[in-house]
């Protein structure tokens, strides 16, 4: 028996092709057995098959193989398509298992938590602490609302917002991983000296100056493309999107970055015209990213567009939320954005549960 991977140069999650030449007799019928419950099976002629197959059915497989050779090929296809996010302090093995990345708004304006109460040491710090204690495995810090219509204010306004609970959450809580989310290059800097493991940066280090900030402290980065600066490669999001972040994976490499350092997120809800279309445009662009071998960041969570889409207010998004996170996990988004922690790591232990059964 012959194995091997169908298309090498990309990688996937969700449709690994995978070629077995020279079989046939017995060995074809067990082989056959092996892969019932792979509806992607097609035949080449009377003596090979083509399959196409989840990590989760690989890995399955893997452990099924009963043939003297072709175990160790397979071996090699899983971990080519393996998908780690790691930082100084961490590491993420995403293949298997996605994580949820908790959302903190430190701002007056946040469309979801932004009332007064919401803003002080203690509720942040019992947020943390009930958000790591329902399953979170990153803690976001935001300080300036990036909304549709947001108001902007300065780095320094914004880094005063950031500063104290940051410190605070560093020390009080030194194992946690923690990332902040902002579009200046000095709240970057000065975040990373505070502790910080990760910067999402919605603008996608647009500028000289957050690529020195990367170049000078290496920290794990979330790199967006949000519509806002209009299309560079094409005219629609799915030819867009692989160009643009196939170029930044390589600027950041450049800036002396690791590929296991970068996530990409398709940026939904930041431009949307056509009544939610965008969005959900920007949204199905989740298994062409994957292709990268980078982890795809599934940040929906409660947004705007879903009010055009299902005509929902804020409060009653939570199950149009979970239902689009779940089809983007199918598609191989890896890292759910959410303000609904707990909710989300019971999506996230049903979907890993699914999956390898």
């Amino acid at each position: 028996m012959v194995i091997t991977e169908s298309n090498p140069m990309q990688h996937s999650l969700q449709a690994i092709g995978i070629q077995f030449d020279e079989v046939s007799g017995t060995v074809r019928e067990r082989l056959e057995e092996l892969l019932r419950h792979n509806l992607s099976v097609t035949e080449i002629g009377q003596t090979a098959l083509l399959a196409f197959m989840t990590v989760f059915e690989l890995r399955n497989l893997i452990a099924a193989w009963p043939f003297l050779a072709g175990k160790e090929q397979l071996s090699k296809i899983l971990e080519r398509n393996r998908v780690i996010w790691s930082g100084k302090k961490f590491t993420f093995d995403l293949t298997f298992q996605p994580i949820v990345y908790s959302i903190i708004n430190i701002t007056p304006d946040s469309f979801y938590d932004g009332a007064p109460q919401n803003l002080t040491l203690e509720y942040i710090e019992q947020r943390v602490r009930d958000d790591l204690d329902a399953g979170a495995d990153v803690i976001e810090f935001g300080g300036k609302s990036s909304r549709p219509g947001y108001e902007d204010i300065s780095p320094e306004v914004e880094w005063q917002r950031l500063a104290e609970p940051l410190r605070a959450i560093r020390a009080t809580f030194p194992a946690a991983v923690i990332a902040i989310d902002t579009d200046e290059a000095y709240v970057m800097e000065q975040a990373l000296l505070a502790g910080a493991d990760i910067i999402n940066d919605i603008d996608g280090f647009d500028t000289e100056a957050k690529l020195a900030v990367l170049a000078k402290y290496h920290p794990a980065v979330v790199v967006m493309n949000n519509g806002r600066a209009g299309f560079t490669h094409a005219d629609n999001v799915y030819d867009e999107l692989p160009v643009f972040f196939a170029e930044k994976q390589a600027e950041l490499l450049a800036h002396g970055l690791q590929a296991e350092q970068i996530v990409v997120d398709p940026g939904v809800g930041f431009f949307d015209k056509r009544n939610g279309m965008d969005s959900v445009e920007r949204m199905k662009t989740t298994g062409l990213l994957t292709k990268l071998g980078l982890p795809v960041m599934i940040a929906i969570s409660r947004k705007s567009f879903m009010s055009k889409v299902f005509n929902l207010p804020v409060a009653e998004r939570l199950y149009s939320t979970l239902i689009f996170e779940q089809m983007l996990l199918s598609a191989g988004g890896r890292i759910i954005r959410a303000h609904d922690t707990r909710a989300t790591r019971l999506l996230v232990d049903g979907y890993v549960e699914y999956q390898e059964h």
